[in-house]
Formats: C-alpha cells, structure tokens, sequence
C-alpha cells in the first residue's frame, strides 16, 4: 500500500490566527469571548481584547449565556493580551483558574496561544472565593 504524501510547507494549512479574549469560570465551565488578534485594540504597546467583563456579562445574562442573577465579579476569570514590543502573549487570571493546568491548556488552545505564553495574576482578576475566602490560598 502506498503511503499518502506528505504537504510541503506550502501546501500546509496555515496556523490559525491567534485570538485574544476574556473568560470566566462558572460552575466548571469555561465561558470565553474573543477575537482575532488583527481585530483587537492597540493601547500602549499591547493589543487587548475591546470587550470588558462588566459589559460582556451584561450581554451575557440578557441573553441567558450567564447565570442569573450574578455579577460578573463573582466567578474567577481572566484575560490575554499581547505585547506588540516582545511579540508574546500573556494570560492574566485569578489564581482559581491559574491552579488547574487542564483550564490552562483549553484557553490556550481555544484562543490559538502558543505554549510559550506568559501566565499571571492581576488585582483585577479575584473572585469572590479568592477575596473573602480561606486563608488556605497562595
């Protein structure tokens, strides 16, 4: 039996574009809005998703995507973003989330990140387990 042929670089499909996007998790699940990296706001020397949490959610709970009633602060979540200067993208997100690679791998590959991408956390990104929870948190 002949072997099928390989495609030259060429003929490869290309790599999907990357996307940037906020996220949360609710009850499990990941909920993810994103675009196009071509499609997102410059600010400074980063490229940033245009849609914020509190905006999205709203949309979100009108159009039962959210659980109602809850705010968008509630649940862990997060954000890429991409450096324009260093060409690297970074993932910024409650530590909730950030614990548990398997969520890390989805999102990664959901919005087309390259392994090399930068994980953090930020003030922003702490929900209200992390906030007024148990001590018992890195």
């Amino acid at each position: 039996m002949a072997k099928p042929a390989k495609l030259s670089r060429k003929e490869a499909k290309p790599a999907a574009e990357p996307r940037l996007g906020i996220f949360w998790l609710v009850d499990g699940k990941l909920l993810i809005d994103s675009a196009p990296l071509s499609e997102c706001e410059q600010y400074g020397d980063h490229r940033n998703y245009p849609g914020s949490h509190s905006d999205v959610w709203e949309l979100w709970l009108r159009v039962g995507k959210a659980p109602a009633p809850s705010e968008y602060e509630e649940f862990p979540r997060g954000r890429t973003m991409y450096s324009t200067s260093t060409n690297t993208f970074t993932l910024l997100a409650d530590r909730c989330i950030l614990k548990r690679k398997e969520l890390i791998a989805k999102i990664k590959e959901e919005l087309r990140l390259p392994k090399q991408t930068t994980l953090g956390t930020d003030s922003h990104y702490r929900c209200f387990h992390c906030l007024h929870g148990s001590q018992d948190e890195e």
